[in-house]
């Protein structure tokens, strides 16, 4: 018995002399020339309403996602109205549907259905969309709107400024708060009153409203030119339409609601590394954060893709530069993970971890080393394509009719950002094109080290004087009251 063991053993070795396997890089995937997935075919209805198929071949059940774009209540003019029709819709009865019986009904088809003012979800197998559809826009468009529900809110509504104006005002000086957010973005962009306009918000007067008025808000609002539908499921185009044009034909036109665009300029002012200390007496650990503002990432900007790759090579995954530093490496930390992304005010760099109190230097020191490698030093080819395939591997496995998230965004957000036809198709092989110069590009202008905020939350009676090397350190004690040490 053991003269075979060595035989084989021997063989084993023999062979894996015989083929030296190259393990410096990842295996190569699949390239396709173009990803047959993610494809949206646009409808609109003699109303003017959108709607966009993702078609699903061979899949037995669908999901429709309605929007609909209203004005918030920072710009709603009938708050009142608006709060009543909430309700209404709150309580799942319709005309066709009066005694609460949608939800019973949706179970039987072992389906999901929610119908709101912004639009609602449908989920369910294919072959009962019709009764599910029927249920749903009987939902949405006759709400059951009753006079005890505004008396109601009438009633609540008087009992609440009631006890308001009979508060007794509390003697003693207020609790202070203390933020250490409102702190390290008053260093990024400076005080809030000087970055934020306020908007004074319509009060909701529900005094003398109607069960007509709340219809009539209902039809001003509601309507089918501001709203978008998103089917996903095994239907060609031309079901689609007629499925689309039975159900929501009728839907009544209205006055069309522009929304603004969400992009921001947002300016930072920090012109140096800062660090806030702020104390946990009884903490053995430090939470560290690194923030910055990337200045023009803005959402679905040009140099989007790039910059999701150079986050997953920074400190998105398990694989990269910060976790296989400061984790597998030094052993300093359990989690850290980097978030370097686009937003609708210009992008946002961050660092996440928690380390032992007395290895926060450390800590901070080698997150710095690391941006500075990122800065100065070219990726390896390896850790790019490692990159590229982790954020390809996520993506293709989210285009999926189970939990259909990136069809949805994208139909819902494609005319805001002016989004091309082909994006979701398009996005494998825009990763696929990312370079390792277009890394290093992204990182010189993304990575920065040198005018960003460092929190730390610990023990300040071990943490003090530590970090002083990496910049200006403001301790705040416990309730956050500024400490000069």
């Amino acid at each position: 018995m053991k003269t075979i063991f060595i035989f084989i053993l021997s063989m084993c070795f023999s062979i894996t002399g015989m083929a030296q396997i190259d393990r410096s890089m990842p295996p190569e995937a699949n390239t396709p020339s173009k990803l047959n997935v993610g494809k949206l075919i646009p409808i609109t209805l003699d109303n003017g309403l959108r709607v966009y198929l993702a078609p699903v071949q061979d899949y037995p059940k669908f999901t429709i996602s309605v929007n609909i774009e209203l004005p918030g209540y920072d710009e709603e003019t009938r708050l009142a109205e608006k709060n009543i029709l909430n309700t209404a819709y709150a309580n799942k009865r319709s005309e066709k549907y009066p005694n609460q019986e949608i939800d019973s009904l949706v179970n039987y088809f072992g389906a999901m259905l929610n119908a709101n003012m912004y639009g609602g979800t449908i989920k369910g197998l294919t072959q009962d969309i019709d009764q599910l559809l029927d249920i749903y826009v009987d939902a949405l468009l006759h709400p059951v709107i009753t006079k005890a529900s505004i008396d109601e809110k009438y009633k609540s509504e008087l009992e609440k400024q009631k006890h308001t104006k009979n508060k007794n005002v509390e003697i003693g000086k207020p609790i202070k708060e203390f933020s250490i957010t409102a702190v390290k973005d008053s260093l990024l962009f400076g005080p809030k009153k000087d970055r934020v306009k306020t908007t004074k918000t319509a009060k909701a007067e529900y005094k003398g409203i109607t069960v007509k008025d709340v219809e009539e808000y209902k039809n001003d609002r509601i309507v089918s030119n501001n709203a978008l539908i998103v089917v996903v499921g095994n239907f060609s185009e031309t079901e689609c339409k007629t499925l689309m044009n039975r159900y929501f034909g009728a839907w009544k036109t209205g006055e069309p609601y522009v929304k603004e665009s969400p992009i921001t300029k947002k300016t930072s002012i920090i012109q140096s590394r800062k660090i806030i200390v702020h104390d946990a007496p009884n903490a053995v650990q430090s939470k560290i954060a690194f923030s910055w503002h990337l200045g023009d990432a803005y959402t679905y900007f040009n140099n989007d893709i790039k910059l999701q790759v150079l986050n997953n090579i920074f400190g998105e995954s398990q694989l990269s530069y910060l976790y296989k530093n400061l984790r597998e490496d030094k052993g300093l930390c359990y989690f850290i993970r980097s978030s370097v992304g686009s937003s609708a005010d210009g992008g946002v760099g961050a660092v996440y971890t928690s380390v032992r109190t007395a290895q926060t230097a450390y800590a901070v020191e080698n997150i710095i080393l690391e941006m500075l490698r990122l800065r100065n030093t070219k990726v390896s080819a390896s850790d790019l394509k490692i990159a590229k395939n982790n954020l390809i591997g996520d993506y293709t496995r989210s285009l999926n009719p189970i939990a259909p998230i990136p069809y949805i965004t994208f139909a819902m957000q494609k005319d805001i950002y002016n989004l091309p036809d082909d994006y979701l198709q398009s996005k494998v092989e825009q990763y696929y094109d990312v370079t390792i110069d277009d890394i290093m590009e992204m990182s010189q202008k993304y990575i920065n080290p040198f005018t960003c905020v460092i929190t730390v939350e610990g023990k300040i009676s071990e943490l003090k004087g530590t970090l002083e090397p990496f910049g200006d350190v403001m301790y705040y004690d416990e309730q956050g009251n500024k400490l000069k040490l």
